[in-house]
């Protein structure tokens, strides 16, 4: 049961997170998308839905660039580790 409950608070912090990574322009670019998309309006869709993946292209750029940075920094220590021998 706690591991459940633990999953369930890990997935609402991921979607917390994601939603305030968003910002109100990516949130809103999903949910007009949908709605407009439901309503036959396709072209104006697709400008919403390109505001979200901008938005979240922005947030996966910036993981990435975290991540190489962690890798550089590491890889760094390592040559720093084996000069000394």
């Amino acid at each position: 049961m706690k591991k459940i409950l633990d999953l369930i608070k890990k997935t609402y912090n991921t979607v917390k997170d994601w939603i305030v990574g968003n910002g109100i322009e990516g949130v809103a670019g999903i949910v007009l998308g949908l709605v407009l998309w439901t309503l036959g309006y396709k072209v104006y869709a697709g400008f919403a839905f390109g505001v979200f993946a901008t938005i979240n292209w922005k947030l996966l750029k910036a993981w990435v660039m975290v991540k190489v940075n962690k890798v550089k920094e590491v890889t760094d220590k390592v040559k720093d580790i084996t000069k000394t021998f």
